[in-house]
């Protein structure tokens, strides 16, 4: 363990149940890091092209950054082949699991193979096992984690885990811990129940690798916490602390920049009903944060009374605005039962929403009936039909069936022209916000449809893995909660990076996603260009509020997205050409390229 970096991964492969270890290559990290850059590497080396994502040669990569486990650095990713799109995979979460796995000595878990019959893979420092999950199966995901803490008898072990969903290999399946906190997008947790694995539990206290340089580290990390405690970080950070991202609710109406009726508006006349405020005093309970957090932007809320009473959650804004806004349910307590059964059951809720969106619009115009949809009432702002209709989804249950496979299953097999409302780009769902604010972001991202994976600097931050919500804490001196991390990334490692080999860190990541998805035939459709689309519902002029006349029309959409190709260095088809492979150190990527017909 030496200067932020455990100096190992974990090797389990479940077909014939070994466990060892490898080191981290220091050479490979000190390009491309750690979390998800240095994950892509180890997916492009360890499968071949072409592999099943439900088959067991496909990879369950959870990984550290060099500084996770610090203040405001408690992030990890996943990675993996997605069964939802046939790209790569891609997930973070906060919570206190991916630091409980740098404290047991490692800088990330590699799972391969499949199980004969469901199991949980426990470790503790250099102890690891594999344990039966047969009596978890069938568990939900809070179920499971107060079941292997109790088997342990250790309070302090951190367990992520998957649910009903994940087991019935729903293709928007998620990975859960701590009842809320998700490696949610791109079907982690299908990639985990086609490998028989109900949960990773763990248990370290090695405590942190050593420090490069102490005294500089150490005064970072005072200042940001002398920081978190004045009246300027109060005053900076006073919404995410009070509200956490359900803020963005009224501010997203009040900007245009909403998501109602499946993205036809950008506002509503009663968006407050669902919103922060709203949430703060009527069912918020208590807060809560990541490890060593002090923002604590986490507000776990409860329904006090009516239906929905007793049931508890922590919705936040990408989730519940899918939920929610796209679907008019603009009902609060609705909001936090939506939001608790997909956690509980282990439901990508970002993403379902948006197929549940997609399908009242179908059912609106009459391309679905209600016989199709099992005797579902599916309209706008019906709660009970929403929350039956996920229900239906998570076991694959008559209807159900068909949109668990993703939009990429379905909508080939329902046609009659839903695609062109269907808001999704390769397979997954839009984020929280309109196209005409996030521009060609959807459309050229490597996981598809989200708003977090496109930029280098994305790739900076998943890699390094500090939280972005977590950025105003940055002491006085720091232009940006950036250059503050940098600082604490060099003076934990020992390594001089300057910006500019931050930019190159996270154009190596992008172009190395892009290259993977390439080599798999970029989810059978060739070249990216034909694939990195919007819907034609993108496109449209919305009409009302703040969000009146705002517009992301299609000659300008491919401007943008020709522009950042562009600036990529990728040909106008999207494919990153060999001199800029070379250039980022990626030519190991080009013979495959070729056999795929890259620049053909």
């Amino acid at each position: 363990m030496v200067n932020g970096y455990a100096g190992k991964y974990l090797d389990v492969n479940l077909t014939d149940g070994s466990i060892k270890t490898f080191p981290t290559d220091m050479d490979l990290a000190r390009k491309m890091v750690g979390g998800l850059t240095y994950g892509l590497y180890l997916l492009w080396k360890r499968t071949k092209p072409g592999m099943n994502p439900l088959g067991p040669e496909n990879l369950l990569i959870v990984n550290t950054g060099p500084i996770s486990g610090l203040v405001g650095t408690s992030r990890g990713t996943a990675v993996f082949k997605s069964p939802l799109t046939g790209l790569m995979g891609h997930a973070e979460s906060g919570g206190h699991w991916t630091s409980e796995l740098k404290f047991a000595g490692y800088d990330g878990i590699v799972v391969s193979g499949r199980a004969e019959e469901p199991i949980y893979l426990y470790v503790k420092d250099d102890q690891a096992e594999i344990r039966s999950a047969k009596d978890l199966w069938g568990k939900t995901t809070s179920q499971t984690e107060q079941a292997i803490v109790e088997e342990l008898k250790d309070p302090f072990t951190q367990v992520i885990s998957i649910g009903p969903a994940g087991e019935h290999l729903c293709r928007e399946a998620c990975i859960i811990h701590t009842g809320w906190h998700a490696f949610a997008r791109t079907g982690g947790g299908c990639v985990m129940g086609s490998k028989n694995l109900k949960a990773i539990a763990l248990r370290g206290t090695k405590g942190f690798p050593s420090l490069a340089d102490p005294e500089k580290s150490y005064e970072l990390l005072d200042n940001t916490i002398a920081y978190a405690q004045s009246d300027a970080m109060r005053q900076s950070l006073w919404r995410n602390r009070t509200q956490g991202s359900q803020a963005s609710h009224v501010s997203a109406g009040d900007e245009g920049r909403g998501i109602f009726k499946n993205f036809e508006e950008g506002d509503h006349p009663m968006v407050s009903q669902v919103g922060g405020p709203r949430q703060l005093a009527r069912n918020r309970v208590m807060d809560a944060a990541c490890y060593l957090c002090p923002v604590g932007c986490l507000h776990l809320s409860v329904v006090r009374s009516g239906r929905f009473a007793g049931t508890w959650g922590q919705p936040d804004w990408d989730s519940s605005a899918n939920l929610t806004q796209q679907t008019l349910v603009l009902d609060l307590d609705g909001l936090i039962y939506l939001n608790a059964l997909c956690d509980d059951y282990g439901l990508d809720a970002e993403g379902v929403g948006g197929v549940v969106a997609w399908t009242m619009e179908a059912y609106e115009k009459g391309i679905l009936t209600k016989e199709d949809l099992d005797g579902l009432d599916l309209t706008w702002g019906n709660v009970d039909a929403e929350a039956k209709l996920i229900w239906k989804i998570i076991h694959r249950e008559g209807v159900g069936n068909l949109l668990a496979d993703g939009f990429k299953g379905f909508l080939p097999k329902v046609g009659k022209g839903s695609e062109k409302f269907a808001m999704e780009s390769k397979g997954v769902g839009f984020g929280g916000y309109q196209p005409w604010l996030f521009k060609e972001s959807y459309a050229v991202s490597n996981i598809g449809g989200h708003h977090n994976t496109e930029t280098p600097g994305s790739y900076v931050s998943n890699s390094l893995l500090y939280c972005v919500f977590a950025g105003g804490l940055m002491p006085q001196g720091f232009r940006s909660g950036a250059d503050y991390y940098y600082a604490l990334f060099n003076a934990v490692t020992g390594w001089d990076f300057r910006r500019e080999d931050f930019d190159t860190l996270g154009t190596t990541g992008v172009t190395l996603g892009r290259a993977y998805n390439i080599r798999e035939g970029y989810g059978g459709v060739m070249p990216p260009s034909e694939a990195d689309t919007y819907p034609e519902k993108a496109h449209h002029r919305l009409t009302y509020g703040a969000s009146k006349g705002k517009e992301y029309k299609k000659e300008e959409f491919l401007a943008d997205r020709a522009k950042y190709y562009n600036g990529m260095g990728y040909d106008e088809r999207g494919v990153p050409t060999k001199e800029t492979l070379k250039k980022y150190g990626l030519e190991f990527t080009i013979k495959e390229l070729e056999k795929a017909g890259a620049w053909d």
